[in-house]
């Protein structure tokens, strides 16, 4: 199967119905296949049956364990797959504990869709490549 027969999927991770619900909501909109998982459990599950996912969108407060720790586990399994931690954190202080890993980029909540999708380009990963 050809690289253009495959749809772009992005991975969101995210605990809280309503955030996950508006990231799920821009990036469709945007033309993304979204992968959506409530804990990071349910995303390393999803993420080891999915080869079409390009970028994954993580919650750093996860019910199951943080977010930086799932982002190690998902660079163990996919070292090329872009990350976007999300949070409400000091986006200072995050970039800064990030800065060294270059597939790891971060995102402050609350976040717009126009800022979801220039996050997502950043790392790679423009809307309409779906």
């Amino acid at each position: 199967m050809s690289a253009a027969a495959v749809s772009t999927a992005i991975l969101v991770v995210e605990d809280e119905f309503l955030v996950r619900l508006f990231a799920v909501d821009a990036l469709e909109d945007a033309g993304f296949r979204v992968l959506q998982a409530g804990s990071a459990g349910e995303a390393m599950q999803m993420l080891r049956g999915a080869t079409d996912v390009r970028a994954a969108l993580l919650d750093m407060g996860l019910p199951d364990r943080p977010g930086d720790e799932l982002a190690a586990e998902i660079q163990a399994l996919r070292p090329d797959l872009p990350i976007v931690i999300c949070s409400g954190r000091s986006g200072r202080e995050l970039r800064e504990r990030f800065a060294d890993n270059p597939r790891i980029s971060v995102l402050v909540k609350p976040y717009t869709a126009p800022l979801l999708l220039e996050v997502l380009a950043e790392v790679g990963v423009p809307a309409g490549t779906a």
